[in-house]
């Protein structure tokens, strides 16, 4: 007998150190586990819900707007949640902040793709709290990232929309951050889990009616320090798109799993004729 979607789901999410994916991988016509990645507290006692995906097909992109196969609850069924999904894992994507005065408060994710539906509870379960913007092994940190060289910088998971910009279809739009990362000085080891490169500047697609194309989707530096990479996105359609600028450090994608040290910042783009 097949395993119960909701298993997975939970194995997707077993603890922020352990995540699972899914064993059974195709080229298409799987579905996408939502993964709840775990929640944090804020200074001002509001919770912060980090989520991700796996999308277990290793060929097809999968596209599912906000609507009854892609609903967040309680609350608008549009709560900031992905409708692009590429294959493979794509950690802490997302976030939602929610009142800290009830810790038996549940949200939920359910997520329909290639006719399977999945759901995933976000809970504020202890075992659950992860700690995002540090490492308290070796007081690492996430990477900062800009958009501007004096402006705003940005650590951790994604909250809001850091930049907007607009474009047009077919004319590539100049992409340029400003990033840098200080590296831990206490406990080394644990800081480089696997060798590495110091920095890593990835630009993801979360929202949009059509296709993006990045001149330069990744770009890789030995030296952490003040790097200004730029790159251009081209649209195929015009709308409203979300992309996701994602800066890793020595630890890679999701921390390894640790769920720390990583930025993503999203930049909405307007997109006309």
């Amino acid at each position: 007998m097949p395993a119960p979607a909701a298993l997975l789901v939970l194995a997707l999410g077993a603890g922020a150190a352990g995540a699972q994916v899914p064993g059974t991988l195709q080229q298409f016509g799987a579905p996408v586990y939502p993964a709840y990645e775990g929640w944090y507290e804020n200074a001002d006692g509001s919770i912060t819900l980090l989520a991700g995906y796996f999308n277990a097909n290793t060929e097809e992109v999968v596209d599912v707007p906000v609507g009854a196969n892609n609903m967040i609850e309680p609350g608008p069924a549009d709560q900031g949640q992905p409708t692009r999904f590429a294959p493979g894992r794509a950690w802490g994507v997302f976030t939602i902040r929610i009142p800290g005065d009830d810790p038996d408060r549940r949200v939920v994710w359910h997520l329909t793709a290639n006719g399977e539906t999945v759901s995933v509870p976000m809970h504020l379960d202890p075992q659950w709290i992860i700690e995002p913007l540090v490492d308290a092994a070796n007081g690492n940190k996430p990477p900062v990232v800009r958009f501007a060289p004096d402006g705003e910088g940005f650590t951790g998971p994604p909250i809001g929309i850091a930049r907007e910009l607009a474009a047009a279809v077919e004319v590539p739009l100049e992409l340029a951050v400003w990033t840098s990362d200080e590296k831990p000085t206490d406990n080394l080891e644990a800081a480089s889990r696997r060798p590495r490169p110091a920095l890593i500047l990835r630009w993801h697609l979360l929202r949009g009616p059509g296709d993006v194309e990045f001149s330069t989707p990744v770009q890789e530096f030995a030296d952490s320090s003040d790097q200004n990479p730029t790159t251009t996105a081209t649209f195929s359609a015009p709308g409203e798109y979300v992309l996701r600028a994602e800066a890793l450090d020595e630890t890679g994608v999701g921390g390894s799993g640790f769920q720390c040290c990583w930025t993503s910042a999203l930049v909405a783009v307007r997109v006309s004729e």
